[in-house]
Formats: structure tokens, C-alpha cells, sequence
């Protein structure tokens, strides 16, 4: 596994998100299928996973109590990143406070403000929400602070100044990159001089899944890399991301990822170009989904 830095802690650059963790039913309306979610954890640690990213409303709480239980007894160093999102529940203290307890650490490693985007970019400054978390830092509750943004890149750059940020958490994949701002977003992130952690690597655009078109792009450029390789080279090969949070619901799909953090094999200008023709394919061409 490969390791970077944020700010002094070494962290996989392969990390584990928990919002696709498999539930006891297809629904997804009941219980997290936490033998599963146990394999799944297991052969991340395993593998040297030791970045785990999970949320306040993953599997309605379920999550942050099970990911506290399972790394509550973890010999090697082990970091936890959650957030607050004040569309989930505005009580900023409440849920912080209750966090801690639910993961089992008197300091979260790395956390975040949650759904910034233009429209909502002031309503955790007047709330008091972000002051308060600053204090909870300063008071040694919170190891990094910082924000996850849906912002154009010029509110980015501006927002990203008004506090002592940690990181930025940022939606980066290939098809954003190349239609919509996600060059722009990334940019101004470095300009500011802030670490990634990425997320969404494996959004392809309006579609969930990729089109016949822009899958024979990929196919004709490489037969033997699959697309899921594809999308996390990309982000892997962008020197600001120090890590890419991946969801996932399977063991297999946890190897499959991580192979990708296993060596120090990244995209050139040719491949660039690729993933650029593949993206415009998805957005301008229709056809049956694959995967």
C-alpha cells in the first residue's frame, strides 16, 4: 500500500469509505450486514488500509458506532475521518459530542464540514458551527479540520482563506474534470495550498454506469485495464489528492481498488487524452449502460 501526508500523518492512499457498506437486505432499509462489513474492514486492514471515512448519517448512525467498535482494538495506528452536516441535524455540539463517543476517540483525526457549496457557504459561519469546531481542535477533540466543497472554483479559493483549513475534501473524477469544474476546483485547492482527500473517483457523469461508447474507449486505448482501474489511476495521479475515499460493498471490490494504490504506476498525457475522449463520450453519446 502506498502512504502519503497530510499535514504530518501518513495515511493510505487508499481509504475506506462506509456509505455502500451491505445491508442484511437489498432494501437498505434495516440493518448494516455487519459480518460482511467485518470481511470488508478486515482485508482492508490486511492490505495496510489505515484510513477509514465514514459520516454521521451512513446507514442511519450505524456506521460511526460500527467503525469505532471494529478499530476500537486495532494494534497498528488506525485514522478516522466523519463530518457534520447541518442538513442532517443542525445541532453541531450535540453531534460532535456524540460522535466521539459512537467511534470510541476522545480526538477525531480528520473532520470535516459537510455539503458546502455557493448557496449554503454561510450558514455554518452563522450558526457558530465551524467557530465551535475550531475550539474543539484547539481543545484536542479534532487532529484536522476542514471542509467539503461544492463550490465553483472562485468560492472555493475564497472560503478556503477565511479559516485555518486543514484539508479539502473534493468530488474528483475524470468525467468532472474533463465537463464540468473539477480541473478548476482542483487547482484552486492547491493554489490554497490544501491537501485532498478525494471522493466520488468512480462518478462517470449523468449515468451511473458507463456507456457502450465511452467503455469502447477505454477498451480500445487499454483491453486489460478495467474501467474501476481507469477512474482511480486518474486520481491517483493527481499530486494534490493524498487520498481517495472509496465506498464500497464487497471484498472483491476492495481488491480491486487498493491493486491500483499498490504501485507507482500513473497516467501520462496519452492516457490523459483517453480519459478525456472517454469522458466526452459519456455526455454527449446514448446507449446502453455497462459496467
Amino acid at each position: 500500500m502506498q502512504y502519503s501526508d497530510i499535514n504530518g500523518t501518513s495515511v493510505s492512499r487508499f481509504g475506506l469509505g462506509t456509505k455502500r457498506f451491505p445491508t442484511e437486505d437489498s432494501s437498505r432499509v434495516i440493518h448494516m450486514d455487519t459480518q460482511a462489513a467485518h470481511g470488508i474492514v478486515e482485508a482492508c486492514l490486511a492490505h495496510g488500509v489505515n484510513f477509514f471515512d465514514t459520516s454521521y448519517s451512513n446507514h442511519k448512525g450505524e456506521a460511526e458506532t460500527f467503525l469505532g467498535q471494529e478499530l476500537a482494538t486495532v494494534a497498528q495506528p488506525t485514522y478516522v475521518a466523519t463530518s457534520f452536516f447541518e442538513m442532517v441535524d443542525p445541532r453541531f455540539d450535540y453531534v460532535f459530542q456524540k460522535q466521539r463517543k459512537k467511534l470510541e476517540r476522545d480526538c477525531i483525526d480528520f473532520y470535516s464540514v459537510e455539503g458546502v457549496t455557493d448557496l449554503n457557504q454561510e450558514v455554518n459561519v452563522t450558526s457558530g458551527a465551524i467557530d465551535y469546531l475550531f475550539e474543539c481542535k484547539e481543545q484536542g477533540q479534532i487532529g484536522q479540520l476542514g471542509f467539503s466543497a461544492e463550490l465553483t472554483a472562485e468560492n472555493l479559493a475564497s472560503f478556503a482563506k477565511r479559516y485555518p483549513w486543514d484539508f479539502v475534501r473534493l468530488r474528483m473524477n475524470y468525467f468532472d474534470w474533463f465537463e464540468k469544474e473539477g480541473r478548476a476546483q482542483y487547482e484552486a485547492a492547491c493554489e490554497a495550498g490544501l491537501p485532498i482527500i478525494a471522493h466520488g473517483a468512480l462518478r462517470t457523469g449523468p449515468a451511473t454506469r458507463l456507456k457502450d461508447e465511452a467503455l469502447a474507449v477505454l477498451k480500445e486505448a487499454d483491453p486489460t485495464r478495467s474501467s474501476i482501474d481507469w477512474a482511480l489511476r486518474f486520481v491517483k495521479s493527481l499530486p494534490g489528492v493524498r487520498t481517495v475515499s472509496c465506498n464500497v460493498y464487497s471484498v472483491e471490490q476492495v481488491e480491486q481498488g487498493m491493486a491500483v494504490f499498490e504501485d507507482d504506476v500513473l497516467l501520462d498525457g496519452e492516457q490523459m487524452a483517453v480519459l478525456e475522449r472517454a469522458a466526452q463520450a459519456q455526455r454527449t453519446r446514448k446507449g446502453p449502460a455497462q459496467p
